[in-house]
């Protein structure tokens, strides 16, 4: 199931789901809109721990030579200009060709095997084995390239497979992704530096700032997960659950259309579930498994104050918005309102953020 990710990614990660749920807790809503958990105390429903004070692993980070080159290689990938090959050129892998090629099986076309003008970057493994590999080392205008092939065991098309096949080939064109050579003057055109060893520190300093957040992320999570161990459930409430349950068939249902599956095929192929009573367990424990979360969530803001501001929320929503989610795919996808989204995502955070604050970090 498909489900809202937002960039920092804290809470599809911890709670494991394919779809992530956000609901407003203790009637925080917009426009006075009654929300599930209006009139409830989450302390009816959890017995929660000490969160303050947690151990966790001190947090480590730092940055090596090996990936500052990596970066540097993905700079100039990044950099990389195509230079289209002259007639008569020879053509190599990760180049692009242009090709026209006709396939035959017991000296007979077949559907499928014959085109014209395909683009393939060679080495890309798009074409059968061998293909790709036969066109290294010929030459842009070369024609009647013959590639005398075998479709694999397992091929798509049933009555191909293990088939011989001789493809016989031209190449039109080809272009070639050539990257600048990595000098003092490519980095000065990167931003404001000197030479490659001024950018180098800049780029070991970025990295280094990437780590650190990663390493806050991880100990974050390790904290939040033995909080919530240490949370036990008294009980559930129904009809939150039900909601969820309900909300999570239904996008099912939304996901199976958009895969162009029944509804049983789908659950069978991305749920492993063989029946609908597997598939409804499955559910349920998603729903129990949030709800247990969010009600964590709640509970510990409220016990410690913990709020946002307008700004923050206005923030969050445009970087959602930002993503490319809307209103209806955001109510589609988590059965909230944008509000109410926003709302526990920020909580969640700040949440976080505290227990970090508060933790013994050995």
């Amino acid at each position: 199931m498909d489900g809202m990710k937002n960039k920092r990614g804290r809470r599809a990660a911890l709670l494991a789901l394919c779809c992530i749920t956000m609901v407003s807790m203790l009637g925080l809503t917009a426009c006075g809109e009654k929300d599930l958990y209006d009139g409830l105390d989450p302390a009816d429903y959890i017995k929660v721990g000490e969160y303050k004070g947690v151990k966790a692993d001190e947090m480590e980070a730092e940055v090596t030579r090996a990936e500052i080159g990596d970066a540097i290689v993905e700079e100039l990938k990044a950099a990389a200009k195509d230079t289209e090959l002259k007639k008569g050129e020879t053509v190599k892998e990760d180049d692009t060709v242009n090709i026209d090629y006709v396939g035959k099986v017991d000296g007979k076309k077949f559907d499928g095997g014959t085109a014209k003008g395909q683009e393939l970057t060679l080495g890309s493994g798009s074409y059968i084995d061998g293909f790709e590999e036969g066109l290294v080392g010929h030459k842009v205008g070369e024609e009647n390239i013959e590639l005398k092939l075998a479709f694999p065991p397992n091929y798509s098309v049933e009555k191909l497979q293990g088939k011989d096949v001789v493809f016989t080939v031209t190449i039109n064109g080809a272009t070639r992704s050539v990257q600048p050579e990595y000098n003092d003057t490519f980095v000065k055109m990167l931003g404001d530096y000197k030479n490659t060893e001024e950018y180098e520190k800049a780029l070991e300093k970025k990295l280094l700032k990437q780590k650190k957040a990663e390493a806050e992320e991880n100990v974050k999570m390790e904290i939040w997960s033995k909080v919530l161990a240490d949370t036990k459930v008294i009980k559930y409430p129904k009809e939150v659950v039900d909601h969820y349950v309900e909300m999570y068939n239904e996008l099912t249902d939304y996901n199976a259309e958009q895969y162009g599956l029944d509804r049983k095929d789908f659950i069978g192929q991305y749920y492993g579930a063989a029946t609908e009573e597997d598939l409804q367990k499955q559910l349920k424990d998603y729903a129990q498994t949030l709800v247990k979360q969010e009600l964590l969530v709640e509970y510990i803001a409220a016990k410690e104050n913990i709020t946002y501001t307008d700004d923050e929320a206005e923030a969050l929503q445009k970087d959602i918005e930002g993503q490319g989610y809307t209103e209806e795919s955001v109510l589609r996808e988590t059965g909230r309102t944008m509000e109410q989204y926003v709302h526990i995502e920020l909580l969640y955070e700040k949440v976080l953020d505290f227990l970090l604050e508060n933790a013994d970090i050995q």
